[in-house]
């Protein structure tokens, strides 16, 4: 239901309606619910959370959850008033995105369409620049898991990859960093006034070798004070994939035994 926040569970009899679809229903073996079932429910019961809309917990949450949001700032329904400053840029968009995912969220994004069933062409040039955003970067995307930091302040994201995964918990909610077998992905949101990246939470070997991912380039990182420096000098502004962001693909960085749950 939305709009659950009106009335109770017991006004929406959601007792009754679970106790069918999960005992009764057809499709009972693999259906799955968030928690919003009524007032004051939200973020206690559900097979998955959302708490409020724009949730976003700044840290890995043990329980399956989604952040929802929608493009326009300010409703989820066709508005005919709306002006261009009230709908999320493709660059707030993507820190939206990185900020779900590197804590184990799923990213639900709304349009409105209006009466016909068609969107705004603000809302299509959004989509159409998120995705060509996520299509040149996917691997950082698809099939990652969090890492054992989420976070270097709030401009800088990871998510991380494993080349094998046999010897790992399916069910985990994160990715160990194992020397030889994490790929870390480290998002970079706002554009360096130097040129180094500094990653305090990566810790660099001899061996470890960074990418700016959706390109060929090879970059060095060297271990500094506070955390890994990666030099960005050989990279030219007509080099990244995107204006917005970008990505660095790094691997053989030094094992931790970090357990962001603790």
């Amino acid at each position: 239901s939305d709009g659950d926040w009106d009335q109770s569970d017991t006004y929406w009899k959601s007792k009754e309606f679970l106790a069918w679809l999960y005992n009764e229903s057809p499709v009972k073996d693999t259906v799955v619910v968030n928690d919003r079932w009524g007032r004051d429910i939200m973020g206690k019961h559900g097979g998955f959370m959302t708490y409020a809309d724009n949730f976003e917990p700044g840290h890995l949450m043990d329980r399956k959850w989604e952040n929802c949001m929608t493009l326009d700032q300010n409703a989820w329904g066709y508005r005919r008033d709306m002006n261009s400053s009230d709908v999320y840029t493709v660059k707030e968009l993507i820190g939206e995105l990185v900020m779900t995912i590197s804590c184990g969220g799923n990213f639900l994004l709304n349009i409105g369409p209006n009466k016909y069933g068609t969107i705004a062409p603000i809302f299509e040039d959004r989509l159409r620049q998120l995705g060509q955003f996520v299509n040149v970067h996917e691997e950082a995307i698809f099939g990652t898991k969090p890492w054992i930091h989420q976070n270097d302040t709030q401009i800088i994201w990871y998510t991380s990859s494993v080349k094998n995964s046999r010897a790992l918990d399916p069910n985990r909610l994160f990715n160990p960093q194992n020397r030889d077998n994490t790929v870390i992905y480290a998002w970079v949101l706002e554009f360096p006034q130097s040129n180094f990246v500094e990653l305090p939470s990566v810790t660099v070997t001899e061996d470890t070798n960074i990418q700016l991912l959706g390109t060929p380039l090879k970059l060095v990182g060297k271990q500094g004070p506070e955390g890994a420096m990666v030099d960005m000098s050989p990279v030219r502004w007509v080099d990244f994939p995107s204006k917005d962001a970008f990505i660095l693909r790094i691997e053989n960085a030094a094992d931790s035994d970090h357990n962001p749950l603790e």
